[in-house]
């Protein structure tokens, strides 16, 4: 393997690190806000407005975490050597 190759190869290892590091963020971040607003429920016992707006919230929230996932899932899913988020080029390209 040459050195060039391995470079190559340590790039891609701290793209996905980077990348991998930010969904984390993405999901840990959520998982407060989830926390906060089911604490808040169930201690405030607010009135229906407010608890329309923290049950919203939290729904928007798990929906931001599963766009997440969904992000996770798509490099998994990448064709080697496809490191960009782009399409892999089809047949003839």
């Amino acid at each position: 393997m040459t050195e060039q190759e391995i470079a190559d190869l340590q790039a891609q290892i701290d793209g996905m690190k980077a990348g991998i590091r930010e969904i984390a963020h993405d999901l840990s971040s959520p998982l407060g806000v989830i926390r906060m607003a089911a604490y808040y429920l169930q201690v405030a016992q607010p009135e229906k407005d407010k608890r329309d707006h923290y049950f919203k919230l939290m729904n928007d929230t798990v929906d931001k975490m599963e766009a997440g996932l969904k992000r996770l899932r798509s490099l998994v899913d990448k064709p080697a050597g496809d490191q960009h988020g782009g399409e892999a080029p089809g047949p003839g390209h």
